[in-house]
């Protein structure tokens, strides 16, 4: 079916693999994508578990995440300006980081001092009367107020960047499943199989692994001394109706805890916590805030890569994530939403963007987890980099 030669191979159709295949396609030709499920644009992916929060960039350290930390709020901004050229659904609806006690007002502190060290513009500490004004129904006694903050639809945006990729001249084949990549002579050699069974082989001049949360073991049927692997981490959400009792309405902002962690088997991760985030009324652009309020995620370990679906955790304890702010939520008002799988890896806290010491035509994006969605675009821009060096 393939040309035994192609220039460039992106393995997986997620928002990375999308958003890698447009931006190397507005000047390059020659571009495949190969996803394993049977679509891209109607939420076959992870991605579409996303949250669907556009992150600021406060939360990550330059010591252990600096590409979090820069490709986060270098990616707020071309998300922003994406989604506006396009028009995707997308609002900047900001974000409270609430503290209910001494404690925790003190680690807003902390979590300032990071805003300016990031580079998150316009990020202040307000009191708790201020909160209230904002937000009527959380209680809190101080609170970061972080501007650049917002929501998206995960699958609008996968849906744009595919179009537009796919009118750049990207060739989309879904149902294709890589089993076998190899180095061959200056070439990739891949190993492909069929929703049909058939079976093909490919060379690539260059293989970009945007595999999600398979991009562990595309890199290392490559190179098999690789060090990286997945942890096991599913994230688990409960929605509510802000119309259903006044106690329950939000003005539309993201409404997130003091940070918290979850500790696996292969160490502590740091998470953002169960947080009360704002969805669209409908996916109309331009876009209005609907009574839909999401509750999470709640991180728990996995059983396994396959694991993914839910619900393992009983909706009290989310309410009892979220009671402290959130007085007026009741266990008989949380109905299930989604669940999903994240990208994150055994003690690996930040992305690992790199070409393989084997070959350094094959290039991996591995543990592209949160806020792997918001980074997309700058993810996108510093691999065309890569690849230009290369070319």
């Amino acid at each position: 079916m393939l040309a035994v030669d192609v220039p460039i191979v992106i393995i997986g159709g997620g928002v990375i693999g999308c958003a890698v295949a447009w931006e190397l396609s507005r000047d390059s030709d020659g571009i495949f994508l190969f996803e394993k499920n049977p679509g891209i644009t109607t939420g076959e992916n992870q991605t579409s578990r996303n949250s669907g929060v556009i992150h600021s960039g406060i939360y990550y350290d330059q010591e252990t995440r600096p590409l979090k930390a820069s490709l986060c709020v270098k990616g707020n901004s071309l998300l922003y300006d994406f989604c506006t050229r396009y028009k995707v659904p997308a609002l900047k609806t900001g974000k409270l980081i609430v503290a209910t006690d001494q404690k925790e007002d003190e680690v807003l502190d902390f979590y300032l001092e990071r805003a300016r060290e990031n580079g998150v513009a316009r990020v202040e500490k307000i009191s708790g009367s201020r909160v209230r004004s904002m937000e009527p129904n959380v209680k809190a006694r101080s609170a970061l107020l972080i501007p650049s903050t917002g929501i998206i639809d995960p699958v609008s945006f996968v849906y744009r960047l595919h179009t537009l990729a796919l009118q750049n001249g990207v060739e989309f084949l879904t149902g294709t499943d890589v089993n076998q990549l190899e180095v061959y002579g200056d070439a990739i050699k891949m190993g492909v199989s069929y929703s049909d069974k058939k079976r093909d082989q490919v060379k690539a001049g260059l293989v970009i692994n945007a595999g999600g949360i398979e991009a562990d073991n595309l890199a290392r049927l490559i190179n098999p001394l690789l060090p990286y692997e997945l942890d096991y981490v599913r994230g688990e959400t409960y929605k509510f109706y802000g119309h259903k009792r006044p106690e329950l309405r939000l003005a539309g902002m993201n409404v997130y805890p003091t940070p918290t962690a979850v500790v696996t088997p292969y160490g502590r991760h740091f998470t953002l916590g169960v947080h009360l985030t704002p969805t669209f009324e409908s996916l109309s652009y331009p876009p209005t805030i609907g009574s839909t309020i999401t509750v999470g995620p709640k991180l728990v370990p996995a059983e396994s890569r396959k694991a993914w679906s839910g619900p393992s955790v009983k909706p009290e304890v989310f309410v009892e994530a979220v009671h402290s702010f959130f007085p007026g939520i009741r266990k008989e008002d949380l109905i299930w939403h989604q669940s999903g799988l994240q990208a994150r890896l055994k003690k690996e806290p930040d992305f690992v963007i790199m070409q393989d010491p084997k070959a350094e035509n094959f290039i991996n994006l591995l543990g592209i987890d949160s806020p792997g969605l918001t980074a997309a675009p700058a993810i996108a821009g510093r691999v065309k980099a890569m690849v230009k060096d290369l070319l």
